[in-house]
């Protein structure tokens, strides 16, 4: 079974009644509204092109670029989507997961709550299936992560996704948050 096959199953088993997730590895796009990070902003985020309003540190690991995108996988201009409709977080790498035989150990969490804290999911390692087998290196490069929001109390609008993607074999992390809406 391939990753994405793989990481669309894992997304099935994690619906919860208002809210899912999932994640795919590799892939590309180009995109919106970017904002660059310098030396200034985060040394450890040095050249990484950030969109979005993403907010994240990333450890070990030398980050790219990281956008969100919608439920056609285009880039969001403004992070807003609808009931019922994926909202994608693009992480792309230049460097960073240790390699053994082409592959690469990585676990990725996710937990997506309201503004004012109330979780709706927490996935605590979408990538637990590949702790022994690994993923293709090459595909490691790209990692995504998605949520829909199948049901939206009319008074909540905002939700905060934060997640976090790590190395098993190494040192190299990413960690961060983002938030968005629901269009009413």
């Amino acid at each position: 079974m391939n990753v994405v096959k793989l990481c669309y199953t894992i997304m099935l088993a994690t619906i919860f009644s208002s809210c899912s997730f999932n994640c795919w590895v590799g892939g590309d796009k180009s995109g919106v509204k970017t904002k660059p990070v310098t030396s200034a902003d985060n040394t450890t985020l040095n050249g990484a092109t950030i969109k979005n309003d993403i907010d994240l540190e990333a450890t070990g690991v030398k980050l790219k670029e990281a956008y969100l995108l919608d439920a056609n996988k285009e880039r969001l201009v403004e992070n807003i989507t609808r009931v019922g409709e994926r909202i994608y977080i693009v992480l792309k790498l230049d460097t960073g997961w240790v390699k053994e035989n082409g592959k690469s150990f990585i676990g990725a969490s996710e937990r997506i709550s309201t503004e004012s804290g109330n979780v709706i999911v927490d996935a605590t390692d979408v990538f637990k299936d590949y702790e022994t087998t690994g993923i293709s290196a090459a595909d490691a490069k790209v990692i995504s992560l998605s949520a829909v929001i199948t049901q939206a109390d009319t008074r909540v609008e905002d939700f905060v996704v934060r997640f976090r993607v790590w190395d098993k074999k190494g040192n190299g992390e990413i960690k961060g948050k983002y938030k968005f809406s629901i269009k009413k």
